[in-house]
């Protein structure tokens, strides 16, 4: 599809969709209505009493409830309900006798297992009205990566695709209906403002009461904001459990599973030579790494082409929904640094002593000046990447992005240019020859790998025959702290178990 031809696509289901509206499709679940009504008292819980003891089971019961109202293929096509199931049951037991209310523990136990035993009315109707409409004209959009990954699965013999909102680019021409499983403020306005067919339909379980549209962040300033008109169609039983106690409905971001982070704990003090800022990343697979500002950090987009998959994002671009690419148990940077040594021969003594010579001379005057006022004269000389200073000590850090910066530095340090600049030079193109090396390995691994079980899980191995590169991980980040920490360099970039986003999309 040409971009011309793609853009009068959007415009006509954009008029379209303005003339009908959307349709949501409100179906009964009792099953998940009664593991709301149980997730919706413990949350009570914690609230008047603090999530020190209920924490753990709010958790795994809150993402119990998440994946039954955006997952709702059957039993068979979703391990992870299963296992979040047996989670709450593991919890509730633990709990036993440590609290006083045993009844609500019942109830939790008893819902959770209700859950398990019955599929989703939501997936029931799903399939329906894919089948009614003619598979070959529909698309189905999907809350999450996770979420795609089982339902394609399952609707596999429809050959029906299962897309996530940022690839409705992809969409075929052909495709006229559009089926979007999850409530409408969990999806982005563009979804509606922007559609990619001609028909649009959420589906979602009775017992979330949230159904508004989502409108354009640019509608509360226009003089005549569009609305799309929504009609509702109730489908099945709608047997709910009474509230057991009164509350007001808790906000829609009150359904999303969330990571506790607490607060920070290093205090205001300035990070020490052998230390450095860094955001807590939490991946797939029970694990976290410690994420510093360098440039950039090796990732995968499953969605390329063979060949195309490994690449480097940028660290602000690591956001939940990335994949990186981790050496287990020890960082990348390290081994690229001594691979590059390696590729020098002879003059590596020679380039390591200059290295060592400038970077020390400048671990001495951050110590005497401080960083706060050593970037402020870096600046006022031209460098450009100035703030990142104290990052530039750490060993296996070749040198600035910039070349002129490193020029700049080595003056403003008193030091002669050469041969520090061009041993800095090549070391980094070494560094870059290394790197490419283990990418084309990487690609291989990647080719072979199972990139399917990547999306439902989040994470996989990857096997390759470098020496000191044997045990690459991939791991989908699930969350980003939103303050960072100081913590100890060697301690940057490397895989830790911590079981923090245990129950996060």
């Amino acid at each position: 599809m040409s971009r011309v031809y793609d853009v009068i696509h959007r415009y006509k289901a954009c008029v379209a969709i303005m003339e009908h509206g959307v349709d949501i499709f409100v179906v009964g679940d009792p099953a998940g209505a009664r593991l709301n009504s149980a997730v919706r008292r413990l949350d009570r819980v914690v609230a008047e009493n603090g999530g020190d003891v209920w924490g753990g089971l709010l958790g795994a019961a809150n993402a119990l409830r998440w994946r039954r109202m955006t997952q709702p293929q059957p039993g068979e096509f979703h391990p992870g309900a299963a296992e979040a199931a047996s989670s709450v049951v593991g919890k509730v037991h633990m709990l036993r006798g440590a609290v006083a209310d045993q009844a609500l523990l019942d109830e939790i136990t008893a819902a959770a297992r209700g859950v398990c035993q019955t599929d989703s009315p939501v997936g029931t109707e799903l399939r329906r009205s894919i089948e009614e409409a003619d598979p070959s004209i529909c698309a189905v959009v999907a809350s999450s990566s996770s979420a795609r990954a089982g339902m394609r699965e399952w609707l596999s013999p429809l050959r029906v695709p299962v897309l996530l909102p940022g690839e409705l680019g992809e969409v075929d021409g052909r495709v006229e209906q559009l089926y979007v499983v999850g409530p409408p403020f969990f999806f982005p306005p563009s979804l509606v403002t922007a559609p990619a067919a001609d028909e649009l339909t959420f589906l979602m379980p009775a017992w979330f009461r949230h159904r508004a549209v989502p409108v354009s962040r640019l509608a509360g300033h226009a003089d005549r904001a569009v609305e799309v008109k929504a009609r509702e169609r109730s489908i099945g039983d709608f047997s709910e459990p009474e509230p057991a106690a009164p509350g007001e409905e808790p906000t829609a971001d009150g359904y999303l599973p969330q990571p506790v982070w607490g607060g920070r704990t290093s205090g205001d003090r300035e990070p020490r030579p052998d230390e450095a800022e860094a955001w807590k990343v939490l991946l797939a697979g029970h694990r976290a790494i410690w994420l510093d500002d360098g440039d950039r950090i090796r990732a995968l987009d499953p969605r390329q082409p063979e060949g195309e998959r490994v690449t480097y994002a940028a660290v602000e671009n690591v956001v939940p929904g990335t994949y990186l690419v981790l050496r287990d148990g020890e960082t990348e940077r390290g081994a690229m640094y001594e691979a590059a040594l390696h590729c020098i021969g002879p003059q590596a003594e020679a380039v390591e002593e200059t290295q060592h010579g400038w970077k020390a001379a400048l671990a001495e005057r951050l110590a005497r000046k401080g960083t706060s006022a050593s970037i402020a004269e870096l600046s006022a000389l031209g460098v450009r990447s100035a703030a990142r200073v104290r990052a530039w000590t750490d060993p296996v850090l070749i040198s600035p992005k910039h070349e002129e910066d490193l020029v700049l530095l080595l003056e403003w340090l008193g030091l002669g240019v050469e041969p520090s600049h061009q041993n800095a030079m090549g070391l980094r193109r070494a560094v870059y020859q290394a790197s490419a090396d283990l990418r084309e390995e990487l690609e291989d691994a990647v080719s072979r790998a199972d990139l399917a079980a990547l999306e439902r899980v989040g994470h996989m191995s990857l096997e390759i025959g470098r020496e000191g590169f044997r045990s690459m991980v991939v791991a989908r980040v699930q969350a980003r702290s939103p303050y960072t920490e100081i913590v100890a360099r060697p301690h940057l970039r490397v895989p830790f178990p911590d079981r923090s986003g245990e129950w996060l999309e």
